[in-house]
């Protein structure tokens, strides 16, 4: 099989797998076998064992990345432009996970309510990754990496959606969370939902994510070629 379609098979059984063991009728039933502590278990075997040969799959075949396809980055300005796409896809990573967010199993808390990044979107993890996919997305021309920076650009909205449909559904004191965020960046600021509030963000949160971008950007051909 063709190495791009192999990654988008892999794409899919993680995707597949994630959606359905989240699933709420499934969750249950399996919770009520394993335990909690036995579904997580259970649920990071599943996605280890899709991720690590998505991850090997694209890496081992990409030496050998076939016909090449048109390219935005012969569009005069579009490195640059990429070059900022990637940079707010790290920085909504790093302060996404440095935020209570009440709608995230990794870092909810009680009465966490929207503040810093979560006023720009309620999903800043699930859209920085997307903004690391779609920056690539812009400059690379292989069908591999298209396939495997495509997937990362759409499976982290398909996981936000799902995640607002299940959290909606099963937690109604969310309702003025929902209420004050945006799915999308700057959709709540922009419809005066919320505001945005710079005090709220970390200074330091804007430093780690400037250390990351720098070191993968002077590391980059060494790490990925």
């Amino acid at each position: 099989m063709d190495p791009a379609l192999q990654v988008v098979g892999w794409w899919v059984a993680f995707a597949a797998t994630h959606t359905l063991l989240s699933h709420p009728p499934v969750r249950w039933r399996l919770v009520h076998r394993l335990g909690e502590r036995g579904y997580r278990a259970f649920y990071s075997l599943v996605a280890f064992a899709t991720f690590v040969p998505l991850v090997t799959t694209f890496f081992v075949h990409r030496a050998s990345r076939g016909v090449w396809l048109p390219a935005l980055a012969l569009v005069p300005g579009m490195w640059w432009a990429t070059m900022v796409v990637n940079f707010v896809g790290i920085l909504f990573v790093v302060l996404g996970f440095a935020s209570p967010n009440p709608v995230s199993s990794l870092t909810a808390r009680p009465n966490a309510g929207a503040r810093g990044i979560l006023r720009v979107t309620r999903h800043p993890g699930f859209m920085g990754f997307a903004l690391l996919g779609l920056g690539h997305l812009l400059v690379l021309r292989a069908p591999i990496d298209l396939a495997f920076f495509g997937g990362l650009f759409v499976y982290p909205l398909l996981g936000a959606a799902h995640q607002d449909w299940r959290r909606r559904r099963s937690d109604a004191a969310l309702a003025d969370f929902y209420r004050q965020t945006s799915f999308f960046p700057f959709v709540a600021i922009w419809q005066g939902r919320t505001n945005f509030v710079a005090s709220e963000f970390s200074v330091r949160g804007f430093a780690v994510a400037a250390g990351i971008f720098v070191s993968l950007f002077l590391l980059h051909h060494r790490i990925f070629g």
